[in-house]
């Protein structure tokens, strides 16, 4: 893992992940939080059960974190680099919407450009965790904003009885919804649902769908290929000169933006905006 061991990186992760979650909400929370994420995880990644997160701090005040280097640095890099994907998940999983929002960009700022490249080089992409809570937050703004218009109209755009099959993958927190062609109608995020579900039924809701809609951002380049097509049609080649980036750069942000659902193929070697991408665009142009 480059020139830095795992134990370095671990704690790294784990230091980070305390100053963003304990700015963001409280010390108490972020501890209680890091912990209890620790302790569920280790069931998957035993070498966890060597850390000890004590309650000292150091002269910046971080948390001094024990490891049990020589286990630790025994392990396979990309279980290393799991095991951070991991925490961060359910660390900002538990943080309220707003609050979680920014939660990786600002992660990435405290832990540095090394630490993100080396997670980045085994296998684990920051990007696309933030770019999927991102379209969750729209996909819920805009559903929830539909009901809230009042126009009697369904804003989901179909019914159950067009849904003819649907698919989670194991350990992925999304479940995608079909209909009798194959077509995608729906991404749906589980733990939006269940939050949903108990909203609804307790009567309490504690979102704030503008607050929300006013801070969700894409990426900027992804953005800028999305308002390119929103514009005109264009040809890989202009959009490479457009962008200024390469080949391999521009498969990988059209690969985050379909795996988004804001672009789709229509033929093998054509591109177009779908819905939701057409409708992020003209949110933002008209801010």
């Amino acid at each position: 893992m480059d020139d830095k061991k795992n134990s370095e990186l671990l704690k790294k992760a784990i230091q980070s992940i305390y100053r963003v979650a304990g700015r963001r909400t409280s010390e108490r929370f972020a501890d209680d939080t890091i912990k209890a994420s620790l302790k569920t995880l280790a069931n998957k990644y035993e070498f966890l059960k060597d850390i000890t997160i004590t309650n000292q701090v150091t002269d910046d005040l971080d948390k001094i974190i024990l490891i049990h280097s020589d286990k630790v640095n025994r392990v396979q890099n990309q279980r290393i680099a799991k095991s951070i994907e991991s925490l961060i998940r359910m660390v900002y999983d538990e943080l309220n919407e707003e609050a979680g929002l920014y939660f990786i960009t600002e992660l990435r700022e405290n832990a540095g450009k090394l630490f993100s490249s080396i997670i980045s080089n085994s296998g684990v992409d920051l990007d696309q965790i933030q770019l999927e809570q991102h379209h969750a937050f729209e996909r819920r703004i805009k559903k929830k904003k539909g009901k809230e218009g009042g126009t009697g109209e369904n804003s989901l755009g179909y019914n159950w009885k067009k849904v003819s099959s649907w698919q989670h993958e194991s350990g992925s927190k999304f479940c995608t919804l079909y209909d009798s062609n194959g077509n995608v109608l729906d991404r749906l995020n589980l733990d939006s649902i269940i939050q949903n579900y108990v909203e609804t039924l307790s009567g309490e809701v504690t979102d704030d769908p503008d607050a929300l809609q006013k801070k969700t951002k894409i990426y900027e380049k992804e953005y800028n290929l999305l308002e390119l097509m929103h514009q005109q049609d264009m040809d890989a080649d202009t959009a490479m000169r457009i962008l200024n980036v390469s080949k391999e750069e521009l498969i990988y942000m059209i690969k985050k933006l379909s795996n988004m659902e804001m672009i789709k193929y229509v033929s093998d070697d054509t591109l177009e905006l779908t819905i939701s991408g057409t409708e992020y665009v003209q949110s933002q142009q008209s801010q």
